[in-house]
């Protein structure tokens, strides 16, 4: 009887710590992790990473707690989160605007047949010239992460809408020819040839595909923080946001 008296003490214990009867439990998502290094001048290599579900985007530093932005793939809204300062910052999707600058914008392809093959497809390289100069390179796989390749092309159009707003105020001696090539014009065009390995700009900055992976991850990591001060860059997002 001693022994019965027990275990019925503690029979509901396990109910209250069995994962299987834990109704608040964080679900997980199943995602795609995509690594990179990534170096600039004057600092250390550091990783960055993306991680895809299938409503969000996420870029953050590879760390699940550190700071991250999230793309939401339908409405095309950019969400960044700062930790320490508890602040959120939204970006509208903007009305695509006309850049006036014209430049002589030339690709040049070249295979790399003497490469290592990837899912048994040859790397390619491309260079991205304005006026003449040299402006990016990078090697693509063609057929590598199609979706992914899809997804940072919105992204990168949604940044680049996001940036016009600002581009007055750019100096005239800082608008050359490779920066309007890379940040506007042709922002997203080492994304349309397939999915990129490495990626080389006139600035010296460079990023390199690692690895890429599907995994599981608790649903609260593609979730935005509440009760954040909300931000906006700039009066036409408040114009997008009231429409």
């Amino acid at each position: 009887m001693k022994h019965r008296a027990v275990f019925l003490i503690l029979f509901p214990l396990f109910v209250l710590v069995n994962p299987l009867f834990v109704l608040m439990a964080d679900q997980e998502l199943v995602l795609t992790e995509v690594l990179f290094e990534e170096i600039e001048p004057g600092i250390e290599p550091y990783q960055s990473r993306l991680l895809l579900g299938k409503k969000y985007l996420r870029l953050d530093d590879a760390n699940d707690r550190g700071d991250f932005v999230l793309f939401d793939r339908q409405t095309h809204e950019i969400h960044s989160f700062n930790h320490e300062e508890q602040s959120h910052l939204v970006m509208k999707p903007l009305a695509r605007q006309i850049v006036d600058f014209t430049i002589d914008f030339k690709v040049e392809r070249q295979s790399l047949h003497d490469a290592p093959k990837v899912n048994g497809v040859s790397a390619v390289q491309y260079q991205y010239f304005a006026d003449k100069q040299l402006c990016k390179m990078s090697v693509n796989v063609a057929g590598l992460l199609p979706e992914i390749s899809r997804v940072l092309i919105d992204y990168e159009q949604a940044i680049v809408e996001q940036n016009k707003q600002t581009l007055s105020q750019i100096p005239d001696n800082v608008r050359s020819s490779c920066y309007m090539a890379n940040n506007y014009l042709h922002a997203s065009d080492y994304l349309k040839s397939g999915f990129p390995m490495f990626v080389s700009d006139d600035r010296g900055r460079q990023k390199k595909l690692l690895s890429f992976r599907q995994l599981n991850k608790p649903a609260s990591i593609m979730k935005k923080p509440e009760g954040y001060s909300l931000y906006y860059p700039n009066s036409a997002n408040l114009k997008a946001g009231s429409e």
